[in-house]
């Protein structure tokens, strides 16, 4: 578990945190400097994690033991008590508490467990959240639920889990809208199956208990279940105010297409001033010159960039490119497929069909093409594919039916590859940006006054008040790319500002 992230003065409060996924969240943050509270029920573990905590403080901050049952009201009140009268403030607030449970509508005790099920899952993070905006908004501080899989999908004889979690995670987007005003972050991780203590309540022998971990580590497209540390390393990320990858993707060798501005410039200069080696391309040799010049200056060895200029719209081009990497590399670990055009044409309009070709040519066709030719480079170094996609594949927007439809198709893509390719060893993620400013919308028929106010209006309806940078976007790119995501493939990540959880019109009117 490598300390990666700087967390120091931050002060966390991690639920649930004596065992599992809890602990292994407060073992990071620890790690990373953070002073953590450390709260469950059984004593002995709470004392023995804070134990852990306290050896890997980089300053041997000592951790907070809170004996604590999150279903008690005034258990909740004196953790939170206690936690402030300590340090004073409060950074982090991981609501992680929750158990499983496998009944049925007709059972005899279903009722009971519901009630049971959403006490540990649902009503204690919604109480102990709410009794902690006070001082998380002093300090600018961020919420990170621990979810599941299960908020998603429905399963059989898990009824009551999965409503839990699924209220969950709309409480968690509700919120973010709620609290984006006040500068507090609010997220969820949802977990797959994760190797935790999670079925020990559950009416199965500790042989039956392996066997379903391993079953389904065999259908899982990565082949294993995930551990806790896995699902830490997310939390970890999200609750970063600037995500340090620095050491992440050193000695990596990637191509990034449309690098040679917006998200895939920013993308390439943070992979760069990581240690890696970058390709940088696209259709305007001055650009492409410039930004391998700057991921040369901000290489830690001084590596330079290579130069490919190239038109993602021709074969030609992409077998070129990809042809001149490997011919100077040897090999390929990351494909950030980022290369992209916007357009605004309705099916009525004479140029309609032109104007929707030609995005799908740029934006799913040479990701399709370029991403089938890389496989055989990619599988020899167990590599990763990252597809840059967009919020307007989750949803719809007047007049841009063209490029919804490619970023939906493409978001379809990177799911049905993961499945495909988990087997070689290549891990393939999206990022789904909100609003972002790039030159994305160079060539609407606007002035720049009028563009610049487009991107204000946009952005001061977004929770987080702002519209995106290039490098938001970068840092999500660096994480997926990174070891600490092995547990992360298929995964449609949504990086909007709160765009889909307010419900802002995708339009810039």
């Amino acid at each position: 578990m490598s300390a990666i992230y700087n967390f120091s003065g931050k002060v966390a409060l991690i639920t649930g945190s004596s065992s599992g996924i809890g602990a292994a969240t407060a073992l990071l943050l620890a790690k990373s400097g953070a002073n953590v509270v450390i709260t469950g029920r059984n004593a002995d573990n709470v004392s023995k994690i804070c134990e852990e905590c306290t050896k890997l403080s980089p300053k041997g901050l000592k951790a907070l033991p809170v004996v604590a049952d999150v279903t008690k009201e005034a258990d909740l009140d004196r953790l939170l008590d206690t936690t402030i009268k300590t340090f004073g403030k409060l950074d982090i607030l991981v609501n992680n508490a929750g158990f499983g449970s496998f009944s049925q509508i007709s059972d005899a005790n279903y009722l009971k467990t519901q009630r049971s099920v959403f006490d540990t899952n649902l009503i204690s993070v919604i109480y102990l959240t709410h009794k902690s905006i006070q001082y998380l908004e002093k300090t600018k501080g961020n919420i990170i639920n621990i979810s599941s899989v299960a908020g998603i999908q429905s399963a059989k004889g898990m009824s009551g889990y999965c409503m839990s979690k699924a209220a969950l995670d709309m409480f968690t987007k509700c919120i973010a809208v709620d609290l984006g005003s006040k500068g507090i972050r609010v997220n969820s991780v949802n977990p797959g199956a994760v190797r935790t203590n999670i079925l020990r309540d559950m009416p199965v022998t500790d042989e039956q208990t392996n066997a379903i971990w391993d079953a389904m580590s065999s259908i899982y497209p990565v082949g294993r279940c995930g551990e806790s540390v896995d699902i830490a390393s997310a939390v970890a990320y999200l609750a970063s105010d600037q995500a340090s990858f620095y050491s992440r993707v050193e000695s990596s060798y990637l191509i990034i297409t449309g690098s040679s501005s917006g998200i895939g410039a920013a993308t390439a200069l943070l992979l760069a001033k990581s240690g890696a080696n970058v390709v940088i391309t696209g259709r305007n040799a001055d650009n492409v010159s410039k930004i391998c010049e700057e991921c040369t200056k901000l290489s830690p060895k001084g590596v330079k960039a290579l130069p490919v200029v190239a038109d993602v719209t021709k074969e030609a081009d992409l077998d070129r490119l990809l042809d001149t990497t490997i011919k100077t590399f040897g090999k390929l670990d990351i494909l950030v497929n980022n290369s992209g055009i916007g357009s605004f044409s309705q099916i009525s309009d004479a140029e309609y069909l032109k104007t929707q070709r030609s995005v799908f040519d740029t934006n799913l066709n040479s990701v399709i093409y370029l991403t089938h030719k890389s496989i055989q480079y990619l599988e020899k170094t167990k590599g990763n594919i990252i597809n840059i996609s967009s919020i307007a594949g989750i949803q719809s927007g007047k007049g841009m039916s063209g490029y919804a439809m490619s970023k939906a198709a493409l978001d379809m893509f990177t799911k049905c590859i993961a499945v495909d390719l988990g087997s070689k060893g290549i891990r393939v993620n999206s990022v789904n940006p909100g609003a972002v400013r790039t030159n994305i919308m160079r060539d609407m028929p606007v002035p720049d006054e009028q563009r610049k106010g487009m991107w204000d209006a946009m952005g001061s309806k977004y929770p987080v008040g702002r519209c995106g940078e290039g490098v938001d976007i970068a840092n999500a790119v660096a994480y997926l790319a990174s070891a600490q995501a092995s547990f992360v493939t298929g995964t449609i990540l949504v990086a909007d500002g709160g765009h889909l959880a307010a419900n802002v019109n995708l339009g810039f009117d």
